[in-house]
């Protein structure tokens, strides 16, 4: 092991040694998540002290009679950790800049009504919808999941990750649009990501209007915003399936996120 590497692990464990999640728990918790099988010890190292920062700075709280135990709230911030690995650097920054637009997630135990009704525009497209929602964010204000749907499963060929989705969508945020384009890297090119992301968007479409069934979950054809949340589900739970069917799509997730899902399995 080199000096630097060593040195870098000594600062880290330096760090978790304040406020961190209590290793038996840190322990049981990652046991239950798929996602963290992909990440060697050392990037696990990485996500217990992300998680706990998270858990520091951020306020999870149960709506609707849920019982919020502590095993539960490492679960929540250890999902929003492998979100944001790439991105944030607890040991450098403890701000967490990607996620300094919200603050609270609140949890309830089964899909929740989100209090609307459905209303149409004068050209009879839907203009709101009223009904019950997995999850749920806005511009200004936080996270809304529910556990039901939250909790920890099985890897899945169809992903399904509400707090993933829900917090792509306030990364999208960040620039102060909501249009399926969060701010990328300066060694990102803009034009490519439109042109990748727009030409998929299209292509959902055109199938769904001719009644073929796609390999991703049809509500990303909703507008661009939920195109980019539903495939940063399938980028995190089911990596193989966005490669297959949108192979320029998952790259450029990958550059964004500074994630390979796919290579990370490999080298396990």
């Amino acid at each position: 092991m080199g000096m630097f590497t060593r040195v870098n692990r000594f600062l880290l464990q330096h760090s978790l040694r304040k406020r961190k999640i209590p290793l038996k728990l840190w322990h049981q918790t990652i046991a239950t998540l798929p996602m963290m099988q992909r990440y060697t010890n050392t990037e696990r190292m990485h996500l217990r002290l992300l998680a706990s920062r998270i858990l520091n700075q951020k306020i999870i709280t149960p709506v609707k009679g849920f019982k919020l135990t502590e095993s539960i709230q490492v679960t929540i911030a250890t999902q929003a950790a492998i979100l944001v690995f790439g991105l944030e650097h607890p040991e450098q920054d403890m701000s967490l800049p990607w996620l300094r637009n919200w603050r609270q997630i609140l949890v309830y135990p089964t899909p929740f009504h989100n209090g609307r009704q459905t209303t149409f525009s004068e050209k009879g497209l839907p203009a709101s919808w009223g009904g019950f929602e997995s999850g749920e964010t806005h511009y200004q204000g936080g996270i809304i999941i529910n556990w039901q749907d939250d909790q920890p499963h099985p890897l899945r060929r169809h992903a399904n990750q509400v707090l993933l989705h829900e917090m792509a969508h306030k990364l999208d945020m960040l620039d102060g649009d909501t249009n399926g384009h969060p701010p990328l890297h300066a060694n990102m090119n803009q034009q490519i990501w439109f042109d990748v992301f727009s030409v998929a968007f299209e292509q959902l479409t055109i199938q769904l209007e001719h009644g073929i069934k796609p390999a991703i979950n049809p509500y990303a054809a909703t507008d661009p915003a939920e195109f980019f949340a539903v495939t940063t589900e399938y980028f995190f739970e089911a990596p193989q399936t966005l490669q297959r069917a949108l192979p320029d799509v998952y790259r450029q997730l990958s550059l964004f996120y500074r994630q390979d899902p796919l290579r990370m399995v490999t080298l396990k």
